[in-house]
């Protein structure tokens, strides 16, 4: 039985180095690498046949090979297939990687012979394949495009949002948003359910205020944030306070501001998902370009993929049936 191969070889079947002219084969004693067991490709040129299967070429569908036939394969045009299904291969895995191609070739040749590779069914499999592949080109091409970030988009960057490159030694302490309240009874009206929610909130952006005056005048955080847990009745662990060296590109958007504060400063009430977060800054200090550079690029590589995503998608409108997929 044919071992299993990947989807990603079996897309390359046919498609590489398969033809009718007859080659020599490279046996083990002919080998530059037979002294040591070490793949030497050194000294083979680029039209050198390194693979030749015999009984495996083009040849008229329900009619057997002849004699002559057989599948040569040059050096080009392996390390070709290589660099185009997996270009990270080392060269110890060459001849694990021929062997698969191998037999690959022959199964696909079996199909072929036997009509396999007919019909309806077998039709629909390579059309996804083919959208498939297409898919993962252009991903590779959505990438490389993305990568050619140029030296003065990096120092435009740096320039325009200096927020983002303050390091701050940071301490910060969460407010829990809403009490965590038991299940109100089941005859309460929804008035009365909607006035229970909003005095809930209410305490708590009260507590929030009135915790930040307090770090304001020096308190731990770690102690206020503990009593405000307690407050809005949370059994869970609280999040820790001290943060360490924060750099303004690891915070969320809607807080690289605090970078703007001195050294001592408390932030204003931050609405967050989870309630209300209350910053206290440290020492800082500004990060020079050189230090943050391969940072920017990485990020203007990742925007510049998304912005290409975010354009292909768009151009589309997809419709599912409710009724068929469900909500």
């Amino acid at each position: 039985m044919l071992k299993c191969f990947t989807f990603t070889l079996l897309l390359c079947i046919g498609a590489i180095g398969q033809n009718g002219q007859a080659g020599k084969s490279i046996t083990p004693s002919e080998s530059p690498a037979s002294q040591n067991n070490q793949p030497a490709a050194g000294d083979i040129s680029p039209d050198t046949p390194v693979l030749t299967i015999k009984g495996v070429c083009d040849h008229p569908s329900g009619q057997k090979p002849g004699p002559d036939c057989r599948t040569v394969i040059t050096r080009a045009q392996f390390e070709s297939m290589i660099r185009t299904v997996q270009p990270n291969l080392p060269p110890t895995g060459r001849r694990q990687f021929a062997q698969s191609y191998v037999e690959a070739l022959v199964a696909d040749e079996q199909a072929r012979d036997t009509g396999a590779a007919q019909g309806p069914k077998f039709e629909l499999k390579m059309r996804i394949a083919w959208i498939q592949s297409m898919a993962q080109e252009l991903g590779v091409a959505i990438y490389q495009n993305a990568m050619n970030v140029s030296d003065k988009q990096i120092e435009d960057y740096y320039r325009q949002n200096p927020d983002l490159f303050v390091e701050a030694d940071l301490t910060r302490m969460l407010v829990p948003g809403i009490q965590q309240l038991p299940e109100p009874p089941a005859d309460m009206s929804s008035e009365e359910r909607e006035k229970r929610i909003h005095d809930s909130e209410a305490l708590m952006k009260a507590t929030a205020e009135r915790m930040r005056l307090r770090v304001i005048a020096g308190d731990d955080l770690a102690k206020l944030q503990a009593e405000a847990f307690q407050i809005a009745l949370v059994t869970g662990e609280a999040p820790p306070t001290k943060l360490g060296k924060v750099r303004g590109m690891a915070l969320p958007p809607s807080q690289v501001s605090i970078m703007e504060l001195k050294t001592g400063e408390v932030s204003q009430l931050i609405l967050d998902h989870a309630g209300y977060l209350i910053y206290k800054v440290g020492e800082k200090r500004v990060q020079p370009l050189d230090e943050v550079r391969n940072d920017i690029k990485k990020h203007l590589v990742n925007q510049g993929i998304q912005s290409q995503v975010d354009s292909i998608t768009n151009a589309s409108t997809t419709t599912l049936d409710e009724t068929y997929f469900g909500k």
